[in-house]
């Protein structure tokens, strides 16, 4: 989709032949530009992963993409207002809901197998033998969690009765936990590797007998009326699925952090999760 010139103004790349998706019957536009929201600050790539998945994908269809940064980084709640309104960008990814379904057109093809929704939890390491003693969701209850008042996990544990605080700024989560404000920081099983060798988390360690599980899907999302580009994502991601290359680059990301959790020998906790569409 034709974005102006101030709209990409922090794409570093200018190529000298732009297209619409509307026009994807034409077979000699081989180049096909998608604006999405800026790194977060500091980094240069927002997610290596998805974008190396998106690559893959047009390229099974003999396509190259170029996916140009906007020049401003966009919250998700900015990004699903300024993608259902046709402004800016072309394509988002998030944590699906009923309202972003209902706003956006969703690829409904995973990006993350459902395992955003597992969680981990970060925590003292004094309290480990206190949290290998709970077993059931009434036990977790007698613990606090940390995560940010506008965060969907917010909203979760809150729907699941299990005590949250939310008014630590990210930066700061971590530290309550060490300074004992609250007990445990639940982390993504695909993010807690990596995270836990932070800086701010040398004074936790990942909790080992614990999973909590909810329903949650990450999704591809475009605006309802660009099916041209829904409908490329949908069948190239379908086709690396198919092939096996989908799995392949998953286990390259995230295979050996996963294992390290040893995740089938955890006790499950399972949450209800009100806003993931029932269809």
């Amino acid at each position: 989709m034709l974005r102006s010139k101030a709209a990409i103004a922090g794409c570093c790349l200018i190529l000298t032949s732009f297209f619409s998706l509307a026009n994807m019957s034409d077979v000699n536009n081989r180049i096909v530009d998608v604006v999405i929201s800026a790194p977060p600050q500091g980094k240069k790539i927002r997610n290596p992963f998805i974008e190396e998945l998106l690559s893959h994908i047009f390229i099974n269809q003999n396509l190259t993409l170029n996916l140009i940064y906007h020049q401003q980084v966009l919250g998700q709640n900015r990004a699903v207002k300024q993608l259902s309104n046709d402004v800016d960008i072309d394509l988002n990814w998030s944590v699906t809901s009923v309202d972003r379904e209902e706003q956006l057109l969703t690829i409904k093809v995973p990006i993350y197998q459902g395992l955003i929704g597992w969680r981990v939890l970060f925590i003292r390491p004094d309290d480990i033998e206190k949290f290998k003693a709970v077993k059931t969701i009434n036990d977790l209850m007698s613990f606090t969690a940390v995560q940010r008042f506008d965060w969907a996990d917010f909203d979760i544990l809150k729907e699941n009765l299990l005590p949250v605080e939310g008014n630590f700024t990210f930066v700061n989560h971590s530290k309550a936990v060490i300074d004992g404000l609250v007990d445990y920081f639940p982390r993504s099983v695909l993010e807690a590797q990596r995270e836990i060798i932070a800086p701010r988390n040398q004074q936790l360690v990942i909790e080992q007998s614990l999973l909590l599980k909810y329903p949650s899907a990450h999704y591809f999302f475009v605006n309802k009326n660009n099916t041209a580009l829904a409908n490329i994502i949908e069948k190239g991601f379908r086709a690396l699925i198919a092939n096996g290359d989908y799995q392949a680059l998953f286990n390259q990301y995230f295979g050996v952090s996963l294992k390290k959790l040893n995740l089938d020998n955890r006790t499950v906790i399972h949450l209800k999760n009100a806003s993931f569409p029932d269809n």
